[in-house]
């Protein structure tokens, strides 16, 4: 099993980058796209792991306050940048232990082609860091979450 930490956008940010994509989803239809609802923003990767409470050094933190903006790629994953519009996502790479150069992205698709995306999404607060188990026949497997501190709290 193989495990990482992550944040997963809420509904009307998904919808908003879903719209974004639209035309390039049609223009681009030999990618593989990613489903939405396993986009996430891998906090980090454990590999092949047991869960043992992976995500204690997180709790009581600031929710960072993120958009998504700008696209790239590395290799054939196609992705959208995550910028931090507060400190707070930096304090939580260091919690969770992630490198320095630790480079925040939620990948779409996969392939070889890939138009630059002039996209800038809404804020939004990452409320929460989920444990997520991944298998390939069975997807995606919350295992637990940690609720990060808002101001609305």
């Amino acid at each position: 099993m193989s495990l990482f930490s992550a944040l997963f956008p809420p509904a009307d940010v998904v919808d908003e980058l879903l719209d974004a994509l639209a035309p390039l989803r049609l223009a681009h239809p030999r990618l593989r796209w990613v489903r939405p609802d396993r986009w996430h923003v891998t906090v980090r990767f454990f590999g092949e792991a047991e869960p043992a409470d992976q995500l204690a050094g997180l709790r009581g933190l600031a929710a960072p306050v993120v958009r998504l903006r700008g696209s790239g790629r590395f290799g054939q994953a196609l992705w959208v940048g995550v910028e931090p519009v507060d400190g707070a996502l930096a304090a939580l790479g260091a919690a969770a232990g992630v490198p320095p150069d630790w480079s925040p992205h939620l990948t779409v698709a996969r392939g070889r082609a890939w138009p630059p995306l002039e996209f800038t999404g809404r804020e939004w607060a990452a409320a929460e860091v989920a444990l997520v188990r991944s298998r390939p026949a069975e997807g995606y497997t919350v295992l637990d979450r940690v609720p990060l501190t808002t101001s609305n709290a």
